[in-house]
């Protein structure tokens, strides 16, 4: 039975409207780290994107599927016990989901995630 965690530590979070603001850790143990770069764990940015997606559909009621991936940027690395803050905004009309990693003035990551109708 694999116990491993999939998803970030939420430390803290705010809503303002179509937007959110979530302080996260990302843990040690992650599902994600054995395998991916043993020497120095990085967290993949197809988890970023998924982890945007699934955290704004639970607290925006945003679809959690996306189409499309615009003006996506991966700056920095995420690694075993980072911290860091998650913007979320969504942009109804054009179904359009905003994220960004940061920390600080440094961004990790960031792009456009042009969503999937709900069903």
């Amino acid at each position: 039975m694999n116990t491993r965690r999939t998803g970030p530590v939420v430390l803290d979070e705010r809503r303002d409207g179509d937007e959110c603001t979530l302080q996260l850790q990302v843990p040690a143990d992650l599902a994600y780290f054995p395998g991916h770069f043993p020497q120095a764990p990085v967290l993949p940015g197809a988890t970023q994107v998924a982890w945007a997606l699934q955290l704004a559909a639970a607290r925006l009621g945003s679809s959690p599927h996306c189409r499309e991936m615009e003006a996506l940027k991966f700056q920095r690395l995420l690694q075993p016990g980072d911290r860091v803050t998650l913007t979320l905004r969504i942009d109804r009309a054009r179904g359009k989901l905003h994220f960004a990693y940061r920390e600080g003035d440094a961004t990790y990551s960031s792009g456009r995630l042009v969503l999937e109708p709900r069903a």
